[in-house]
């Protein structure tokens, strides 16, 4: 159909698809930059607001006295060391991370362990093992492997705790 136009016709039509054309690619550029700003403009706003606030912690930091901050790093200096000599490995002799991972390699089936007691008077240690067993032949087995362990002289389970058959509260005691 284009062949059977005039010329003038021809160069009309010619130049209607050349204007259609520009438009469609005008539009697609403009979504194009749209959709990438929008998609920007969440980055854009942290990093000016990053931006600002090391501009204000650098001027805050500018402002403040530098006379003064000597003495005060000296004695936070000398009571982060001071922390530090009290959580010193060589003073920890007793190793109550041993303990728990003692008793809890010993646990058997049925046994829920509720809670740890470590209490350290003068010379003498006191540990405590607080719980739920599933049943009494459970609790029965659970001390029978702590006594055997060779880690505790003595091991007191109260005979109380096994008057019930089910669910049974227990607290066990230990001298290491």
């Amino acid at each position: 159909m284009f062949k059977l136009l005039t010329e003038e016709g021809g160069r009309k039509v010619a130049r209607e698809y050349a204007v259609r054309r520009a438009i469609c690619l005008l539009l697609a550029l403009v979504l194009v930059l749209t959709v990438g700003n929008i998609g920007l403009l969440p980055s854009y706003v942290l990093s000016n607001a990053r931006q600002n606030e090391a501009l204000e912690r650098t001027r805050i930091m500018s402002n403040s006295e530098e006379g003064g901050s000597d003495a005060s790093l000296q004695v936070w200096l000398g009571e982060t060391n001071h922390k530090l000599q009290v959580l010193s490995p060589a003073l920890d002799t007793d190793r109550p991370s041993d303990f728990i991972k003692t008793i809890l390699d010993q646990k058997a089936a049925g046994i829920t362990i509720t809670g740890f007691l470590w209490v350290r008077a003068k010379d003498k240690i006191a540990l405590s093992v607080n719980g739920v067993a599933a049943s009494r032949q459970s609790l029965v087995t659970f001390e029978n492997r702590i006594n055997s362990s060779k880690y505790f002289s003595e091991v007191a389970l109260p005979i109380s705790n096994l008057a019930k058959d089910r669910d049974i509260d227990f607290q066990i005691k230990f001298s290491p």
